[in-house]
């Protein structure tokens, strides 16, 4: 009889930690998300998982804008009446952003820049709105005049000299 015990409690332990029985489906205990068709394992290998991201907050400090690091593009256009443009801020060639891909760079900027204000020096020649939408309204130039108030205070101020055409 204890040959027997012994055999029913080798056997149902087998069971309780077989590796077939896990892979199949079984009471092993475990259960696998494994996908035939990619190869991995939903819950560990799977490349287009997203994961969270904690930067750390002194390289996050580091990777803030001041002013050296910006410029308006462009710094001068021709237009015809009726025609537009936006005025973009980015990063000033040089700077450590420079090479940023167009990611890195909106992670950045976001973090770095608190508000923008567009004002145009002769709306009724090229009219400027918030978003910085550069309007020709009649022959002549003008200057729009962007500043970019920063998260660390600081404020700077580029000049985009406009000049429409019939």
């Amino acid at each position: 009889m204890k040959k027997r015990v012994a055999a029913v409690l080798l056997a149902s332990a087998m069971c309780a930690v077989s590796p077939v029985s896990a892979w199949a489906g079984g009471d092993g205990g475990y259960s696998s998300d494994y996908d035939e068709d990619s190869g991995y394992d939903d819950w560990e290998d799977d490349p287009d998982t997203d994961y969270e991201y904690d930067p750390d907050p002194d390289i996050m400090e580091a990777n803030t804008l001041i002013p050296e690091d910006l410029r308006v593009s462009p710094a001068k256009k021709t237009i015809k009446k009726g025609s537009s443009f936006t005025i973009q801020v980015v990063a000033a060639g040089g700077s450590e952003f420079d090479d940023l891909s167009e990611e890195e760079w909106y992670d950045i900027y976001e973090r770095s820049v608190d508000s923008i204000v567009f004002r145009s020096t002769k709306s009724n020649v090229a009219s400027v709105s918030r978003t910085g939408v550069v309007r020709a309204r009649r022959r002549g130039s003008a200057v729009i005049k962007t500043t970019i108030n920063l998260s660390c205070g600081d404020s700077v101020t580029f000049k985009t000299k406009v000049y429409v055409k019939k």
